[in-house]
């Protein structure tokens, strides 16, 4: 039982850390795609309307892998976990039902734009269908965010007798964690793919290519990423206070908190020393954590020692914390110095020519596995900290495991499966578009088409 709850744990976080991959940038590089379409037709310029072509292919190729990879994670929940889709199935179906018209919205617009960007009198009209398209991507990515939000802060039932009753879908959907869950993923998901696509512009500005398409790239990553930026550490700061408020026990493994206190210090850095219950080597910042978290210098800050051992969350989960939150603050970091670089641009050249030096350069490309960096992070934060329960204070993950003999081989059948599909898919990537070099209309070589209309294929 326990080398099968071990496993199941391994295939079903690995499951999700590989989709989150794709989920992340499929919920966020819509809204990219849009605007620089949107920008091209405003300014009538074919450069902002390549990368918004250029997107879109890399973005059909992700779409169909996160599709692949989301039904998987979808049926490995009903195989692995059945006690509790069965259980708490019927209480979070709403959010799954919606997400369901969501993703038909997204994908039929999707082929829309594709395959008939060549065929409107009216450009706007085409770029209109890439709202339905953003719109339904992120209605997807928050709307499975909702039923994670349920699972670390049930409500809409009556539990009586061990039986489910009193069902309230909208109560459910509207539980107290969704607020702060819903924001945090939406900004860090943006944020994460305006640094991706900075780093790929990046990377081949460093090797030699320029001109204002890759220019125009890099802006308007590096704009939204810095806007995200903040978006992320403010709603990161009401995440903060709604664990402290209810998930006290994920606070103190955060925190790597061993004993209650009043006014608790922030510690930055150090070594966790589970063994006699302190942090080595760390920075400490007086009754900052309790300000943090409770808005009260003074405040009593719940460690460790408060819940039972059988209660509570593995304190390794402070190292996660901490690197979600080093990661974020370069990305933050960055983003602001590129975007207060490109305010003032004219007024101080040298400011101009800095950011666009190879060690800004390098710095922007360090930010592109950082910041899914920082949302893998901040998942196992979100989930290993809600440990040992799958559903807070209600059911725990070995009650709601599986008692098929067949976990082992259903996890070293995956795991092969997962690796297989991530080189196709980087190996895809890399040569479409190596085929497909950036050629813009004044060029001497035209550009080629990035998908080509089935129509004029069969011609």
């Amino acid at each position: 039982m326990a080398q099968n709850l071990l496993d199941g744990r391994i295939l079903m976080g690995s499951s999700l850390g590989f989709h989150i991959i794709f989920a992340v940038i499929g919920m966020a590089l819509p809204l990219f795609i849009s605007l620089a379409e949107l920008i091209g037709l405003w300014r009538k310029d074919q450069a902002w309307i390549t990368l918004a072509r250029r997107w879109t292919s890399a973005f059909v190729i992700l779409f169909a892998v996160g599709a692949a990879t989301g039904m998987v994670v979808g049926q490995e929940l009903g195989l692995l976990w059945p006690r509790f889709m069965s259980v708490y199935g019927p209480v979070i179906a709403l959010p799954f039902f919606i997400e369901v018209f969501a993703f038909f919205i997204e994908a039929v617009f999707l082929g829309i734009y594709v395959y008939a960007w060549d065929r409107f009198t009216n450009r706007w009209a085409h770029w209109l269908c890439s709202l339905p398209i953003v719109f339904g991507s992120m209605a997807s990515g928050l709307l499975i965010t909702i039923a994670n939000a349920f699972m670390n802060s049930p409500a809409g039932f009556v539990m009586k007798n061990g039986h489910i009753t009193d069902i309230q879908p909208l109560a459910a959907l509207g539980n107290p964690a969704t607020p702060t869950e819903l924001l945090h993923t939406l900004f860090s998901a943006y944020l994460a793919v305006a640094f991706l696509l900075a780093a790929i512009t990046v990377w081949k500005m460093l090797r030699g290519r320029q001109g204002h398409y890759y220019r125009n790239a890099l802006n308007l990553s590096m704009l939204v990423g810095f806007v995200t930026a903040i978006g992320t550490f403010i709603s990161g700061d009401l995440s903060g206070k709604y664990v402290a408020e209810f998930q006290p026990a994920k606070l103190a493994a955060m925190e790597a908190v061993f004993h209650t206190q009043a006014g608790a210090p922030e510690i930055v850095g150090g070594i966790v020393d589970e063994v006699h219950q302190r942090i080595v080597g760390g920075i400490a910042i007086p009754k900052l954590l309790s300000f943090l978290s409770y808005g009260d210098p003074n405040h009593i800050v719940q460690g460790l020692d408060a819940f039972a051992k059988d209660q509570q969350p593995p304190v390794f989960i402070h190292y996660t914390f901490l690197t979600m939150i080093a990661s974020g603050t370069y990305l933050l970091a960055i983003a602001a110095l590129f975007a207060f670089a490109l305010l003032m641009r004219n007024r101080w050249t040298w400011l101009k020519q800095l950011m666009q030096s190879k060690v800004a350069l390098l710095a922007i490309l360090i930010g592109g596995p950082l910041g899914f960096l920082a949302i893998e992070s901040g998942w196992m934060v979100t989930e290993i900290g809600r440990q040992p329960w799958i559903v807070y204070h209600y059911m725990r993950v070995s009650d709601a495991l599986t008692t098929s003999p067949y976990v082992p081989v259903m996890l070293w059948t995956f795991l092969p499966f997962y690796a297989l599909t991530a080189i196709a898919t980087v190996y895809l990537l890399w040569a479409f578009f190596r085929r497909r070099p950036v050629r813009l209309p004044n060029e001497e070589t035209p550009e080629l088409p990035v998908v080509p209309s089935p129509i004029e294929t069969r011609g």
